[in-house]
């Protein structure tokens, strides 16, 4: 029996491929967990131009999240927090606080796209990774300023 697998099954094949299994393994196990259609010519040019569609909007998106990377990284963000002796803050910023600095500046992010080894916890300036998407990174200063 031939299938073209629509998710990807471990030991059997990968999103796309058609494989040919034994037919109870087809109609028992891949057939009902939605894991592969029927290999006909009409269900494979589906997803072909499915994949190809994909493709394309992947490419805009990669492409809008470049721009978007070479905007943020002239962009110097300031926070204030509340400091001690030392420039020792007073508890320490996170990825959500940045976060919410970028969102003051009219860019939206998720709070895991921040990316911090610790958090911050010292006046200074300081360098953020930011992942705006996959393969497409940036660096963000982030300058923790003492509050009046």
């Amino acid at each position: 029996m031939e299938l073209l697998l629509i998710k990807d099954v471990p030991e059997v094949g990968k999103k796309g491929d058609v494989v040919r299994v034994r037919d109870g393994f087809g109609r028992n196990f891949l057939l009902p967990r939605n894991l592969a259609i029927l290999a006909t010519r009409k269900n494979q040019d589906f997803f072909a131009d499915q994949k190809a569609r994909s493709e394309i909007r992947k490419a805009k998106e990669k492409a809008a999240a470049e721009k978007k990377a070479r905007e943020l990284a002239d962009l110097k963000i300031a926070i204030e927090v509340k400091a001690g002796e030392g420039n020792k803050l007073y508890g320490s910023v996170g990825p959500d606080e940045i976060r919410q600095a970028l969102s003051a500046k009219g860019y939206e992010f998720d709070k895991k796209q921040v990316r911090l080894k610790e958090h911050l916890k010292s006046l200074g300036t300081h360098q953020v990774d930011l992942e705006i998407y996959p393969q497409v990174k940036t660096r963000l200063a982030v300058e923790l300023v003492r509050q009046p």
